[in-house]
């Protein structure tokens, strides 16, 4: 009898502790907590640690923009954050579970800017628009490496504006994980005036690659131009552009 009253004072205790996190505004025991959550750091905060939202989240710096979540249990040995992050150039939606194997990402959608993407390639003689949509229904980390990742990244509206005004049409990466060492996104186009073809790998040793070849449709002499300056000539026309790095 008495291990069911103290388990019972135990349940009311943790439903009361709940109640008193979820009503307590965040900022007032955020300094307790930041040092858990580093190197992510939460400035203008709202609402509390269950549901709220702070105008700036940073990583290592960086500011990532506007966020907001919600937390909850979602089995007796998992807990789920319901994120959404903002920025001027790009939104996530989704959902991360921490489980006691491994940490997931469902229903992972967004868009990406093409101007955030532009950034990171040598695209010197010419200018892009549209934007990536992501939709990912499951992405999971194994000690912070990517263990499986069944997702597609489109590109939307994707349009040349300079040396002349052409749409490009569609690009798509699917992502598939039949091989246990290796992640793989294969590369393909929907275009009139542009072949795009390759892969993305993502290794379990930390290194990713990208291998795609560009090839203009003939007769698509500016875009051709437009290319020049990524990655290197092909021998038959169009360019490959190759990349290695790590995470």
């Amino acid at each position: 009898m008495k291990l069911l009253k103290l388990i019972k004072y135990l349940i009311i205790l943790s439903i009361v502790f709940a109640i008193i996190i979820s009503i307590t505004p965040l900022k007032l025991y955020y300094s307790y907590i930041a040092k858990n959550i580093r190197p992510i750091k939460l400035e203008q905060m709202s609402g509390s640690v269950i549901k709220g939202s702070a105008e700036h989240v940073k990583y290592l710096g960086l500011d990532l923009g506007q966020a907001n979540w919600m937390l909850y249990p979602s089995s007796y040995n998992e807990i789920t954050l319901d994120l959404k992050l903002k920025d001027e150039l790009y939104d996530f939606n989704g959902k991360y579970k921490k489980t006691p194997s491994s940490d997931l990402l469902n229903d992972v959608y967004g868009t990406i800017d093409w101007a955030l993407i532009d950034k990171f390639i040598n695209f010197n003689h010419g200018e892009m628009s549209g934007y990536l949509k992501l939709d990912f229904s499951h992405i999971e980390f194994k000690n912070r490496v990517p263990e499986r990742i069944i997702g597609k990244i489109v590109t939307k509206e994707l349009k040349l504006l300079k040396p002349i005004k052409k749409d490009l049409g569609e690009i798509e990466v699917v992502f598939v994980t039949d091989n246990p060492e290796i992640i793989v996104g294969q590369v393909n186009s929907r275009s009139n005036v542009i072949n795009v073809s390759g892969s993305i790998y993502i290794h379990k040793n930390h290194k990713w690659e990208i291998k795609l070849t560009l090839l203009p449709m003939p007769g698509e002499y500016e875009i051709e131009y437009a290319l020049q300056s990524i990655g290197d000539p092909r021998a038959g026309g169009g360019r490959s552009l190759n990349m290695a790095g790590f995470y």
